[in-house]
């Protein structure tokens, strides 16, 4: 493999990867030779440079441990993929790298493909390549994600690295990503001087990079920087935003993300990477962002052409009806998708509109109607604001009217299921709480899928809620700096649909029952 590199790192990203490179981690005790790996979390905004760094450390990889084996793990499959397939070619080429060319035979690396022959293998051999970065000295990369349990049944790596870690929950890290690292004990020595026996710096070597979290679930994440402080030599922490990356990025990159963002919290997290802060007893005090979401939501098919492979969703079914929950504003129109699933009723969609040229809410149908053109079943329950079926002065339909005009032109069926009136909020917080708590068996539980439908996570968690009369406190609507998919709105959506299709199984009484006593 060749070595000529021309290579470029901002500031933030030499200082990770010199960190990582030439750690310590590993020791000698009483002539003893102790071997942990290290422990190292890059945690930065949007252009700070985290997926090139990643790239790059798995380059350095593949010439420091040959025949090693690493695993790149993702929340998805296709996320996994997109990283490499996009970003890795110009990364490697910096090293020298180029993808092999069967036609002309030159070439270091293979994406998705078995390698040639004459080159060699990965010391734990893979079963299939159609998932795998694979060099010619044998150093390979598995691609390992949370929705397709396979990529890591019995998985044995040198290495593992995970992108947007964030986005994966504590537990699948602590029970099914850390231990897949063990491969190879004492086969990838440290060459440097008074390191004889010792672990090579970069085998077993953990290593995540990700976001700001935006939802509690995710701020695991920052536990690295806790440990740093008890162990630096095992551990390294590292922050970063688009300003420590403007040498390689466009001169208006800070103002066109402002720009794009549309807002302060959104531009605060994506780009300054200032962290979230979660309201301490909110209205849905029940819910658990571990418990109550899923992440499973994608099937893969491979495409032998391409070599890569297209992923579609099936966290619900096309041949069934599907359940929207509707909330109207002046300024911000929202829905919720969702649909019953055996013993689990999911959440899989979340909505909205801002600005339109038409009305809000027929835009807003037109983008339903749109994301959902092949959905086999075209039958929609309409749940929502009862207030939406009276018409504004100089409207000739109300809101409820053009989303049924909406759909109907489009093939859709529309069941309404929108009440009349709806409880007081002290009501909505015992039932959707005892909901939440699942203790009733007749009832099926609540799911929410974490990726599409974060807005609706965020506002949840950030519902304030009245102590003493257990209004819903909904300051958050008339915030102009904040982005309005994390006020209220989405809430109230959620609201509807859950105490409309399951209100009248929740008992209100104490014991067995499982329902909460306001008081």
């Amino acid at each position: 493999m060749s070595k000529e590199a021309i290579i470029t790192l901002n500031p933030k990203q030499l200082l990770f990867h010199q960190t990582v490179t030439s750690n310590q981690a590993d020791f000698f005790k009483d002539s003893k030779a102790y071997q942990g790996g290290f422990r190292a979390t890059f945690q930065g905004g949007r252009g700070s440079g985290k997926s090139r760094t990643l790239i790059h450390l798995l380059a350095e990889s593949a010439f420091q441990l040959p025949r090693a084996k690493a695993g790149l793990a993702g929340l998805t499959f296709r996320q996994v993929q997109d990283i490499i397939l996009s970003q890795s070619s110009a990364v490697f080429e910096e090293h020298g790298l180029t993808e092999y060319n069967s036609k002309t035979g030159v070439g270091q690396y293979v994406i998705n493909r078995r390698p040639p022959d004459h080159w060699r293998s990965a010391l734990n051999t893979v079963r299939t390549y159609d998932n795998c970065l694979v060099f010619a000295n044998g150093y390979t990369v598995q691609f390992i994600s949370a929705d397709r349990p396979e990529t890591i049944r019995g998985a044995n790596f040198d290495q593992l690295y995970i992108d947007e870690s964030a986005t994966i929950k504590e537990d699948f890290y602590n029970r099914v990503l850390r231990p897949t690292v063990r491969a190879n004990k004492s086969i990838y020595k440290d060459p440097r001087p008074g390191r004889k026996g010792l672990n090579h710096p970069l085998h077993w070597l953990i290593a995540d990079f990700t976001s700001v979290p935006t939802t509690p679930q995710g701020n695991w994440v920052f536990k690295t920087e806790e440990l740093q402080k008890e162990k630096p030599e095992r551990y390294y922490f590292q922050q970063a935003t688009a300003y420590d990356n403007l040498d390689f990025l466009p001169g208006s990159f800070i103002d066109d993300q402002r720009e794009s963002c549309g807002d302060e919290l959104t531009f605060n997290m994506e780009i300054l990477n200032q962290r979230l802060s979660k309201i301490a007893n909110g209205f849905y005090h029940s819910l658990d962002a571990n418990r109550h979401t899923y992440s499973q939501g994608f099937g893969y098919q491979y495409d032998d052409e391409k070599r890569l492979y297209v992923s579609e969703r099936t966290d619900y079914d096309t041949n069934k009806a599907l359940d929207s929950s509707w909330d109207f504003n002046a300024e911000f129109t929202s829905m919720l998708v969702g649909q019953e699933a055996h013993a689990e009723y999911r959440f899989i969609d979340v909505l909205f509109v801002k600005t339109a040229t038409e009305t809000l809410v027929e835009k807003l149908a037109t983008e339903f109607v749109a994301k959902y053109k092949d959905h086999k079943k075209k039958v929609l329950h309409v749940y929502g604001d009862n207030g939406a079926n009276k018409k504004d002065p100089g409207r000739t339909r109300t809101y409820f009217q053009i989303i049924k005009d909406t759909l109907k032109k489009a093939g859709w069926t529309i069941v309404d299921q929108v009440q009349t009136s709806y409880p007081p909020y002290p009501i909505r917080y015992r039932i959707i709480n005892t909901l939440l708590q699942e203790t009733n068996k007749r009832l099926p539980v609540i799911r929410i899928n974490e990726t599409t439908c974060k807005a609706l996570l965020i506002a949840l968690q950030s519902a304030p809620v009245d102590g003493s009369t257990y209004e819903k406190i909904k300051k958050s609507e008339s915030n102009k700096k904040l982005p309005q998919e994390y006020a209220t709105h989405l809430t109230d959506c959620f609201d509807y649909l859950l105490f409309k299709k399951f209100g009248q199984y929740v008992t209100s009484g104490h014991g067995r029952s499982g329902g909460i006593v306001v008081r």
